[in-house]
């Protein structure tokens, strides 16, 4: 079995004075960043994967998500992006096609009144970067030059990522582990009614576990250095999973965990996050703490 997984509150009841991100040096401030969260009930974080701006049909769409969201006042407090940001390898040619469809991308945004809304860029593992090892670091500035000039508020950050809004604690990963951990599972992951949630056993797993990469490192190689990046202690607040798998959203031990789904391949489908409503608990406001994620499409 696995080691018993310990909830965020109980590691925070022990080393309460301890901030492990190092992005709030004053934990005596936390309770006014809780009332931060909570007066701004409209902040939300659009998150999608899979954004293939080699694609045509997926340009269009995120005009047509610019367009409305430019709508709303305020708008989003941040759009999530992570990878891959190309369907295709392209071979020789995928730093130029990479490129040329980032400064699209820096020219749509540019059009719309999102000058308040933070991009945050996760890199997926197949864009360029050195080879196939944990954890990867940000996009080069080759490719990012153009967004940077053009969009202030775009970060590009490692894969996994995290980001502190307020109290609260996000780790963004972009790696397709349904498949890895599937593949590398000695018995098949069965519920005790035969059932197979195999999103579930994949939270429940890395949860346990405190790491986002549980698996020999023949299978993915990691950066022993940097091994501290892949590991979920304390457990965050929301967990981002993004994988091509289908959509999911589940609770386990406290840490909400989502998967986008692949905004490319799919319906061009996404997740949105409210924070506010997830500092509500279910016994305060069961209705708001239920959609404190809420899956859309681009129709």
């Amino acid at each position: 079995g696995f080691p018993p997984p310990e909830p965020r509150m109980e590691t925070r009841a022990v080393f309460g004075s301890i901030d492990f991100t190092g992005c709030m040096p004053d934990i005596s401030k936390e309770q006014s960043l809780i009332e931060f969260e909570g007066a701004n009930d409209s902040a939300m974080f659009v998150i999608l994967s899979d954004v293939w701006l080699d694609k045509p049909k997926v340009m269009n769409k995120l005009r047509v998500l610019f367009e409305g969201y430019s709508q709303m006042s305020p708008p989003p407090f941040a759009f999530v992006f992570m990878g891959n940001f190309t369907g295709e390898t392209h071979g020789a040619n995928l730093p130029r096609v990479l490129k040329e469809g980032l400064d699209s991308l820096a020219d749509l945004i540019a059009e719309f009144p999102l000058t308040e809304s933070h991009f945050i860029f996760v890199p997926g593992p197949l864009d360029p970067g050195p080879g196939n090892i944990l954890p990867r670091p940000p996009l080069s500035t080759f490719f990012t030059e153009r967004m940077t000039a053009k969009v202030p508020t775009a970060t590009f950050t490692s894969n996994p990522a995290r980001v502190r809004y307020g109290a609260q604690e996000f780790v963004l990963f972009r790696e397709d582990m349904i498949n890895k951990m599937r593949r590398n599972c000695i018995l098949p992951p069965v519920d005790d009614d035969g059932e197979t949630e195999i999103s579930a056993h994949l939270v429940k797993t890395l949860v346990d576990q405190a790491h986002l990469c549980p698996l020999p490192l023949h299978v993915r190689p990691v950066y022993w250095e940097y091994d501290h990046a892949l590991r979920l202690y304390p457990l965050p607040d929301l967990l981002v999973l993004a994988d091509k798998f289908d959509s999911y959203n589940l609770t386990y031990e406290g840490c909400t965990t989502i998967n986008p789904g692949s905004f490319a391949s799919s319906d061009f489908g996404f997740q949105v996050y409210w924070p506010s409503r997830a500092r509500v608990g279910p016994a305060v406001s069961r209705e708001d703490f239920d959609r404190r994620v809420e899956y859309s499409s681009v129709p």
